[in-house]
């Protein structure tokens, strides 16, 4: 039996809580109140995302051992997980009182604090508290880093990360999370700093596979990339439609320009992306909904360069071609939802400014002279019925989901 219990705990460090679960069973089920066992089964329910189960296993521990710290953790994770952050603190603060020498239980007590998201200062003091008990731990600088980025502070939560890796090396998460603020946290020009967190990313994804959050966030700064190409192309596209009827010369610069500029925000982008991201790249556009990106980004430049050589009355339509093109362009790079989607469908924000810029560009060519008559109301009503075809997708996808 106590080998058993050895090797569970030591698959679950392993990051397999299956197998630790597999040896526990029998353990409970020739001694159903085995605390330890219990403990260690509530801690395998949880990585198994069976939060009920871990609950009652929780409570069982602690019915039989109260005073044992062990136990007192693990139902104050079980707290946290189901949304129950009063107890969980409670709990943890109980657990940290009955062992104020054990760093973890002060990381338990700080994890708790954050996840409640009122106590960022106490939680603030419980992760130092852990880490002055044990500071060559790197969870507990990666517990202090979240504390930090709940605060706002970034720059310390980014210190915390790297003080970390310089203890862990191969620490995934600390990898994740400092790629992440390069991410998330940076403008459509910050190629470099995108291109680090890119790489970050896939350094986190080296030491731990199996983790989706750093795949999603991957390919969330690769179309982020893809999203802003797609946004300079459409804009200037439509600042030279906008000089058709007034400047031939000013709309074929414009024309030019919205070539040139996307393709040197591109090449950038992709000189400071290692090598191995620039296929990952090419694999992400022709998965899915990204080869109807590649048709419609072919579509916007192709008009492009009719532009610069085509008769002036061509303009308009030429133009207003590349606009539209550019736009589906975003719209077919934009992320899914949420980590786990399967990326094929447009998310529902996506659909929303669909219905916005459709509905703004029917009333414009209805009520303006922005295009010349015998173009005006069959775009206006193209528009109106693209506008109408996404409001009935919309409201279907919530009937689905309600």
């Amino acid at each position: 039996m106590t080998q058993n219990l050895d090797l569970a705990r030591l698959q679950l460090g392993r990051g397999e809580p299956a197998a630790a679960a597999a040896l526990l069973g029998p353990i409970l089920a020739a001694e159903p109140d085995h605390v330890p066992a219990l403990v260690l089964m509530t801690h395998a329910q949880l990585a198994l995302q069976k939060p009920e189960l871990a609950d009652e296993l929780a409570r069982r521990a602690v019915e039989h051992a109260p005073e044992w710290p062990d136990a007192l953790s693990a139902l104050s994770r079980v707290h946290t997980e189901m949304g129950r952050h009063d107890q969980a603190i409670a709990t943890a603060r109980a657990a940290a009182d009955r062992q104020p020498e054990n760093p973890f239980r002060h990381n338990r007590l700080a994890w708790a604090l954050l996840e409640d998201g009122r106590r960022s200062v106490e939680a603030e003091h419980a992760a130092r508290e852990a880490i002055r008990l044990d500071p060559q731990e790197a969870d507990f600088r990666i517990t202090y880093a979240m504390v930090m980025k709940q605060l706002t502070l970034h720059d310390r939560a980014r210190q915390a990360l790297r003080d970390a890796l310089a203890l862990e090396p191969d620490n995934a998460v600390a990898r994740h999370e400092l790629a992440a603020f390069d991410v998330v946290h940076h403008n459509p020009f910050a190629l470099t700093r995108l291109a680090r967190g890119a790489a970050g990313l896939v350094g986190a994804l080296r030491a731990d596979p199996k983790q989706e959050a750093s795949r999603y966030l991957l390919d969330l700064a690769l179309r982020q990339f893809l999203v802003w190409t797609a946004i300079i192309l459409a804009f200037l596209a439509y600042l030279g439609w906008r000089f058709t009827e007034t400047s031939t010369g000013t709309a074929r610069t414009f024309a030019a320009v919205a070539v040139l500029a996307p393709a040197a925000y591109a090449g950038y982008f992709l000189h400071r992306l290692d090598p191995g991201l620039r296929h990952y790249v090419r694999g992400l556009l022709t998965q899915g909904r990204q080869r109807l990106a590649l048709a419609a980004t072919a579509i916007a430049v192709l008009p492009l360069l009719l532009a610069l050589i085509a008769p002036a009355a061509w303009l308009p339509v030429l133009l207003g071609t590349a606009t539209f093109a550019g736009f589906a362009v975003r719209l077919l790079t934009a992320p899914a939802d949420e980590p786990g989607g399967s990326g094929r469908g447009l998310s529902t924000a996506s659909l929303w400014r669909i219905v916005v810029v459709s509905a703004a560009l029917g009333t414009g060519f209805t009520f303006t002279d922005a295009l010349s008559h015998p173009w005006r109301l069959p775009t206006a009503g193209f528009a109106f019925a693209i506008t109408a075809v996404v409001l009935v997708l919309i409201a279907r996808r919530r009937q689905r989901v309600s």
